[in-house]
């Protein structure tokens, strides 16, 4: 019997977006390699920079956010006038819940650890770098949409996985964001009410040393939201319009391997040469393993949970990345697409949503008609053959592969039998391991 993927990545620590990325990816695109091309940016690029000692373990410190033509002196007094709006909070308070957290009240973002005052300024600086990126990104794929953060959202980073799963995570999530009309375990005037990203660092108290990953992943799913909006039921309360899960999950996927030290369009042109997506769509791609899009389009959010139980579960994230790659990543005709299914999820919502306007997915079936659907799958099917091809390789792809469950030795996607996963689960665990330990991560 075949080991399904989420059998492996729970032996090997849990899930995060199908598989926890914030602990295993640290070295998946090679350290030495992101450090030879680190040093070669210039500190007036819009990312990070180095310069002088950090506070912890004389590791060199990291300007997180560094605006393009900002120097190190006005980076510098930017950070301070952050560090020293953070507040540890007051203890008795329920305003921010019941765990007490160190808090940065910024706009649009409310940065929360339980870890220092340090490490929440740098999340702050980090998530509005990430915020900024996005935004640009998002404007060369879909053009001049609004995207502006009118009111808070709450970014909260745990250090362990149990006090993030006893504050609303859900279990064996690595992250996620979430939207409500009011959150219940927050005061009445609590300033974010309606978003909030959440995840955990597995032990990590170096901002440096995190991977962010999930992180990037879980901002993506923020960053189309503030973009898709939000619409007035008839109970009088705003809720936020829903997109397809293969839309939204797909391009949160591409977002995961964001480089900030590249541009936006350096990093459009990579995305079908990075990742743990691309070495399991060419091997499933025109196989028995590969989902036409009828039912990827259709897929509906119970079914999507419940394949989560098994490979499908991992091969509907791949699948929903190499859709949504090639709209990013394929041109004029790619952003297109892009552009109409975002459009249309503006107009009628997700995929398969039943509310006051009736059923989501007959006004979809109205909307976007087979020829078009069909028109969009050619599209897609044409950019895997020429852009994931059985003949390329991402760096890493054999462990890519291993980690979560598959054969890296055949051309086609094959999952370790359980025999075959007891003998190599141990060696696969120490490798594991061992890029741990090696990685300088950063990201």
């Amino acid at each position: 019997m075949a080991v399904a993927a989420s059998m492996v990545l729970a032996s090997l620590g849990g899930w995060g977006l199908p598989g926890s990325e914030s602990e295993a990816r640290a070295s998946d695109e090679g350290s030495a390699k992101k450090d030879k091309s680190k040093e070669k940016k210039k500190s007036t690029k819009q990312g990070k920079s180095k310069s002088g000692k950090g506070k912890k373990s004389g590791t060199k410190r990291i300007r997180w956010g560094q605006r393009r033509n900002e120097s190190d002196a006005k980076y510098d007094k930017r950070y301070m006038r952050v560090l020293k709006k953070i507040k540890l909070d007051k203890e008795g308070s329920l305003d921010g819940g019941p765990a007490r957290l160190w808090t940065y009240m910024g706009h649009p973002f409310i940065v929360r650890t339980d870890i220092d005052a340090e490490f929440t300024a740098d999340t702050a600086m980090y998530m509005e770098m990430l915020h900024r990126e996005y935004s640009e990104a998002y404007k060369k794929i879909l053009g001049p949409v609004a995207g502006t953060a009118k009111e808070a959202i709450e970014v909260v980073v745990f250090k362990d996985r149990a006090t993030y799963t006893e504050a609303g995570g859900t279990e064996g999530s690595g992250g996620q964001f979430m939207t409500h009309f009011s959150f219940p375990d927050r005061g009445p005037y609590w300033p974010a009410p309606h978003y909030r990203l959440m995840q955990f660092t597995s032990g990590v108290t170096q901002f440096s040393k995190w991977p962010k990953g999930v992180l990037k992943h879980e901002a993506a799913h923020m960053e189309m939201r503030l973009r898709l909006g939000m619409v007035l039921h008839p109970a009088g309360v705003a809720i936020p319009v829903d997109s397809p899960r293969w839309f939204d999950e797909g391009q949160a996927s591409v977002f995961e391997y964001w480089d900030f030290d590249k541009t936006v369009d350096e990093n459009l042109a990579e995305i079908p040469n990075r990742g743990r997506y691309a070495p399991v769509i060419r091997r499933i791609h025109k196989t028995d393993r590969w989902k036409d899009f009828d039912y990827v389009w259709k897929i509906d959010p119970a079914t999507w949970h419940q394949d989560m139980t098994s490979d499908q579960g991992f091969l509907n994230y791949a699948q929903a990345w190499s859709l949504a790659a090639y709209m990013m990543h394929g041109g004029v005709g790619g952003r297109k697409d892009f552009r109409a299914i975002f459009n249309l999820s503006k107009r009628v919502g997700a995929d398969r949503q039943t509310n006051y306007k009736g059923d989501g997915l007959r006004a979809w079936d109205l909307q976007f008609p087979e020829e078009d659907q069909r028109k969009m799958e050619g599209h897609w099917n044409s950019w895997v053959a020429s852009n994931v091809p059985r003949s390329k390789k991402v760096p890493d792809e054999e462990w890519y592969l291993r980690r979560n469950g598959f054969r890296a030795d055949l051309e086609k996607l094959v999952s370790y039998t359980e025999d075959e996963f007891a003998e190599i689960g141990e060696e696969i665990q120490k490798e594991l391991e061992r890029r741990r330990k090696e990685s300088k991560v950063e990201e």
